[in-house]
């Protein structure tokens, strides 16, 4: 992905943000945590255009939260989610486990934590921590 868009002669800011729209750095992924899932059959699979997925993601929402599973990646805008990745339809997170790691997260990890990448120097001054892993919907 880097490399295609610094063929577009972006900045390594704008490149590390376009990335940033659907994958996260290294220290910063909820699915590491093992807390949330992907529900995606391919790329697309949610897109406006496909019923059976719209019918889908209607079914999740209503019965996904029976289970404790909730989206954490909603819709982005005012008077919703602030910050962070797009709208993820596919992406569902346990919450009983996830909220608390959640928390270990903000006790414990440091930009200092998100190192060793290229690219990873740039965690601190687009402030990841707070615009991407506590960019999630209120529940």
């Amino acid at each position: 992905k880097y490399n295609n868009y610094k063929k577009e002669e972006l900045s390594e800011v704008e490149i590390i943000k376009k990335i940033m729209l659907w994958s996260s750095m290294p220290t910063t992924s909820r699915h590491h945590w093992g807390t949330d899932i992907d529900i995606n059959g391919f790329d697309d699979y949610f897109s406006e255009e496909n019923k059976k997925a719209n019918k889908e993601y209607k079914w999740l929402l209503i019965n996904a939260p029976k289970f404790d599973f909730y989206q954490v990646y909603t819709e982005k805008g005012e008077g919703k989610r602030r910050t962070g990745y797009n709208e993820e339809k596919w992406h569902w997170s346990y919450m009983p486990l996830a909220c608390k790691y959640l928390n270990l997260y903000q006790e414990i990890v440091t930009y200092e934590d998100i190192s060793g990448f290229s690219g990873s120097h740039f965690a601190k001054e687009m402030d990841i921590i707070n615009k991407y892993v506590f960019g999630i919907s209120d529940i």
